[in-house]
């Protein structure tokens, strides 16, 4: 650490000098540190400084990460949990919930809905904040602080701009609904904004707010996506960078005109910094997919495409169930170059598995979900689960089960 940085007040430990300790204790893994702990009360108080865990986390830069999944238990409270990537949970974080009050065009009520029945759903991202929102109520949108326990909710309402075109266009307000969203940082400000896209009358619409820590924010009206974009919560949009990437719905375009009006493999991309719309080609091979393979049908191909975020790469999957998953990285987004590395084995290529994250020892993991395998206490389809692949040795392992929805939590084990 460089001398003229700041640094919490150690005290010696026996014969170790203070700042030997220190040293010491950066080189610690954070699990290891957090049993530590009880040593006295001096460490404690050291490992848990936030001048510490900045210093620990920048030691630790290739650490794996911790997960936050969003969990209901038996009782119907819903929060969201940080655990480990073997499923071991560190903290839970219940959520107050919601509870709004319907009304219909006079203003009259007309019923009254509440959480007690609902589950979070953790937006994927790569983040040390948690953004969520709810299955049954997706316009409810909350960021939580995983190291203090704040949740911020961020408002409910429409842009002034949306709600003006409603009004004009003579559309009920409750045909507005939330398809999609996601939450990213601008690189170059650090600032945090969430997107969220609406269907209305067979289109899409989108708003933007940026997140101060505060509720105090609005949303805001902007440039309608191009063309069809994929808004189904199964992982067609990834955020890298600043930048969020939807697959194109090329599917509806096809039975919608009779003919190929957009791309197989598309993507659409959204700058958080300038909250401009623009289009990136997929794959060339995915784009020729259905004509190189008889008896293939656009329809199928869909089902079988989805985008992720691996190493802070944009990756196109091509799942073909059965056969093989193909990871297509993103090496030139100005060119449209995407490099093919990774061909998975049949076992892998399940429907609904999805890539998660790589670790630096080539371990591949994935989040997916079986509606197979029956049903939560809840009600809710079962079978959500976290599975290891290992290319070394093509074995896969079963992680955690249980899980509706991960993102990526990139705090400090030590903060929580």
């Amino acid at each position: 650490m460089s001398p003229s940085r700041p640094r919490p007040t150690i005290s010696s430990s026996g014969d170790l000098p203070a700042d030997a300790l220190y040293e010491v204790l950066l080189r610690i893994p954070a699990k290891d540190l957090c049993r530590l702990r009880a040593v006295c009360p001096a460490w404690r108080a050291l490992t848990s400084d936030p001048l510490f865990v900045a210093a620990h986390k920048s030691r630790h830069r290739t650490a794996p990460p911790l997960l936050a999944m969003g969990y209901r238990d038996g009782s119907g409270v819903s929060g969201v949990a940080i655990s480990d990537l073997s499923g071991n949970v560190v903290k839970r974080i219940p959520s107050t919930g919601y509870e709004i009050v319907g009304v219909n065009k006079s203003g009259d009520p007309i019923g009254r809905f509440t959480s007690k029945n609902d589950s979070i759903c953790v937006v994927r991202t790569r983040l040390d904040l948690v953004c969520f929102n709810w299955i049954d109520y997706p316009q409810a949108f909350s960021v939580l602080n995983p190291a203090t326990g704040a949740t911020i909710d961020l408002p409910t309402g429409r842009s002034e701009e949306l709600e003006h075109e409603l009004e004009v266009e003579g559309i009920d307000k409750w045909c507005c609904q939330v398809e999609s969203c996601a939450f990213g940082q601008v690189s170059s400000t650090r600032e945090y904004k969430a997107l969220r896209v609406f269907r209305i009358d067979g289109r899409q619409v989108c708003e933007v707010i940026t997140f101060d820590g505060t509720n105090h924010g609005s949303w805001r009206r902007k440039q309608d996506p191009p063309s069809h974009i994929c808004t189904s919560r199964n992982m067609r949009h990834a955020v890298i960078d600043g930048v969020v990437y939807f697959l194109m719905d090329f599917c509806s375009s096809y039975f919608e005109t009779g003919g190929v009006t957009i791309e197989p493999g598309s993507v659409a991309s959204f700058n958080l910094e300038t909250e401009e719309w623009s289009v990136l080609r997929g794959p060339e091979q995915v784009q020729s997919f259905v004509q190189d393979n008889e008896n293939y049908h656009y329809i199928q191909l869909g089902l079988e495409l989805s985008v992720a975020e691996l190493n802070d790469c944009l990756v196109m999957v091509h799942d073909i169930h059965k056969v093989s998953m193909n990871l297509w990285f993103l090496a030139d987004s100005e060119k449209g170059i995407w490099v093919k590395k990774y061909i998975m084995p049949s076992h892998v290529a399940r429907p609904r598995l999805y890539p998660l994250l790589v670790l630096d020892d080539g371990r591949i993991y994935f989040s997916g979900k079986d509606y197979l395998q029956g049903f939560l206490s809840s009600g809710e389809p079962g079978g959500g689960f976290l599975l290891s692949y290992d290319p070394r040795n093509d074995s896969d392992a079963l992680k955690l089960k249980g899980s509706q929805s991960i993102g990526i939590y990139t705090g400090s084990l030590l903060s929580l």
